[in-house]
């Protein structure tokens, strides 16, 4: 599905530029105001559970360090990367003193890691503002790259109760798009066109919310882990 915004150049890569909305974004996604949050993180922890001890994971866009408190509390090293400077700052103030590899200023589709840099890329509540497929196989092929095992994502499936009457309230109020959906069917293919495998997807309630939740391996990725521990 094509959008009127040209590849590449997606609104949310304009947004939460200034300091200002950087520190408004962290407030409206407070997570004590969202019971979803934790639903999700039992499925990220269930995803990481067979990665190695002080596994690297890259949390990428970092947005304000949602994933900080959850993935040292489990002993991986966290990295995290974001388009937004802004937003950077704000995570580093989430960090605090808990212990992260560190933050680096970059676009999802041109990550500056070297090849096989990390155990893990999460690109979570991000995919739903893409609307161009040729941008997202971008990203997870630049996830591919750097990743040695795993590629987690979030994602707003279009055969949902939600999606739907998202669509009638956009006809009958009028306005722009409230995310962009993508099939697992779709997304799994631009998976394997990006050198990942589909191994499990999850909902809240599959068909019912907007929001389902996938996890990718790349392939040969357990020899690899043997390979690095031995």
């Amino acid at each position: 599905m094509s959008t009127s915004t040209p590849p590449g150049q997606y609104k949310a890569k304009q947004s939460w530029q200034s300091p200002e909305m950087a520190a408004a974004y962290r407030l409206s996604r407070d997570p004590s105001r969202f019971t979803r949050y934790d639903r999700e993180e039992k499925i990220i922890k269930s995803w990481l559970a067979d990665l190695p001890a002080q596994a690297l994971v890259l949390d990428v866009p970092c947005g304000t360090g949602r994933f900080i408190p959850l993935l040292t509390s489990k002993g991986f090293r966290y990295t995290g990367a974001d388009f937004s400077r802004a937003m950077i700052q704000e995570a580093k103030r989430m960090a605090g003193e808990r212990p992260t590899v560190g933050f680096t200023n970059a676009d999802v589709e041109f990550l500056p890691f070297r090849d096989q840099a990390v155990d893990c890329v999460i690109i979570w509540r991000f995919l739903h503002h893409i609307g161009d497929s040729a941008t997202r196989q971008a990203m997870l092929r630049e996830a591919a790259r750097v990743t040695r095992r795993k590629v987690l994502v979030s994602f707003h499936h279009p055969i949902s109760f939600t999606h739907w009457r998202k669509l009638l309230q956009q006809k009958v109020l009028g306005g722009e798009p409230r995310g962009h959906a993508v099939s697992h069917w779709q997304l799994q293919k631009e998976g394997e066109a990006s050198g990942l495998r589909l191994v499990e997807t999850k909902g809240f309630r599959k068909y019912v919310s907007v929001n389902w939740f996938a996890c990718f391996e790349k392939p040969g990725s357990a020899r690899l882990s043997r390979l690095a521990t031995s």
